[in-house]
C-alpha cells in the first residue's frame, strides 16, 4: 500500500505542479474517515466483541492512509478534464440508445419513478456506507482474505478511479446537456426535479459550479466511466464472499441497487457500471498473487533482519 500511496502522491504532485489540480483537504477527509471508522468499530464490538482486534498502531495507520489517499483523490478527479478533455459521452449515449431502444435512465424512471426519493437518499449515503464496510474489513483479524480484499480495494480507487477515469474521460447523462448544449437529456432533469431527487440535483449543481468556475470544494470532480460507485459496490460482493459469506446476498442486492440507481439518477450510463464491475473483477484476480508477493517480501525482510 505504501507504493500505491506514493504513486498517487506522485501523480498529484505532477498535476499540481502543472497547475491543473488543487491542493488536497486532508483534515476534512481525516474527520470523515475517523467518524466512519468509529461507526465500524462500534458495530464490530456490538456483534463480535470476543474476537481480538488488530493492533492499534495498524488501525491508526490504516485510518491515516485512507484519509490521505481520499484527500488526494478529489484533486486528481478534478484534474481529469484538463488532462484528457471529456470525449466518451457522445458515442456512449448513442450506443445505449440504439442498444436499449431508449435512454436507460428513461426505462428506469418508467419502472421505479415513484421510488426516486428513496433511491436518491440511499445512493447519496454510498460514500460513508462503503467506508464503514471497508473499515469493517480492516477490523477483521489478520488473514490472507483480509489482505487480498484491502489490496483490491485501494487498487480499485487508483486504477479505476484515477487512471481509467482519465483514459475514458466522460461526464455522464446528468451533465451531458451542460457540456454539449442542446436538450438530449432534458427529460432526465425534468424527471429528477418532478420526482424529488434533491440530493442528486444539489450535488450535480455543486459539481458543475466547481468545474465551470474552476474552484473546487468538498463536492467537485466529474467522472462517469468507469463507475466507481458500482465498482466498489461489486468489491463489497467479493469481500463478503471471501470474509463473511452469510452477507454475500445482501452485498449482491446492494450492488445491483447501486448500478440501477446510478443510471436512474443520471450519474452513469449502463456501460459505466459494467466497466466498473469488470475492472474490479480483474483487480480481484490479480490482487491475490500480488498480495502473496508482498507478504513473501515482508517475510524475507523479517528473516534477513533476524
Amino acid at each position: 500500500m505504501a507504493l500505491l500511496g506514493a504513486l498517487e502522491f506522485l501523480w498529484w504532485a505532477i498535476v499540481w505542479a502543472l497547475n491543473i489540480a488543487p491542493a488536497p483537504l486532508p483534515f476534512s477527509y481525516l474527520a470523515g474517515a475517523s467518524v466512519t471508522f468509529f461507526i465500524a468499530l462500534a458495530v464490530r464490538l456490538a456483534f463480535r466483541r470476543s474476537v481480538p482486534l488488530p493492533s492499534k498502531l495498524g488501525l491508526v495507520l490504516g485510518v491515516l492512509f485512507v484519509a490521505g489517499s481520499a484527500s488526494l483523490f478529489l484533486p486528481l478527479k478534478f484534474a481529469i478534464p484538463k488532462e484528457v478533455p471529456f470525449w466518451l459521452d457522445v458515442p456512449l449515449a448513442a450506443f445505449e440508445r440504439r442498444a436499449f431502444g431508449s435512454d436507460p435512465w428513461a426505462i428506469s424512471q418508467a419502472i421505479f419513478g415513484a421510488a426516486t426519493p428513496a433511491i436518491d437518499l440511499i445512493y447519496a449515503v454510498w460514500l460513508p456506507t462503503q467506508l464503514v464496510v471497508m473499515f469493517s474489513v480492516m477490523l477483521q483479524p489478520p488473514s490472507a482474505a483480509k489482505s487480498r480484499a484491502l489490496t483490491a480495494y485501494f487498487l480499485c480507487w487508483f486504477v479505476l478511479g484515477v487512471a481509467a477515469a482519465v483514459a475514458f474521460s466522460s461526464v455522464g447523462p446528468i451533465f451531458y446537456d451542460r457540456l454539449y448544449g442542446g436538450s438530449a437529456f432534458s427529460g432526465l432533469g425534468d424527471a429528477l426535479r418532478t420526482r424529488g431527487a434533491t440530493f442528486a440535483l444539489t450535488e450535480a449543481d455543486a459539481m458543475w459550479t466547481a468545474y465551470a468556475q474552476d474552484r473546487p470544494g468538498l463536492i467537485a470532480g466529474i467522472s462517469a466511466m468507469p463507475s466507481l460507485h458500482v465498482a466498489i459496490s461489486f468489491w463489497m460482493v467479493l469481500a463478503a464472499r471471501s470474509i463473511a459469506p452469510r452477507l454475500t446476498w445482501l452485498a449482491v442486492g446492494y450492488f445491483f441497487f447501486v448500478w440501477i440507481a446510478s443510471v436512474h439518477l443520471g450519474w452513469h450510463y449502463v456501460l459505466d457500471g459494467a466497466a466498473g464491475a469488470l475492472g474490479v473483477l480483474g483487480i480481484w484476480v490479480v490482487s491475490q498473487p500480488l498480495e502473496r508477493r508482498i507478504a513473501h517480501g515482508r517475510t524475507s525482510r523479517s528473516g534477513a533482519t533476524n
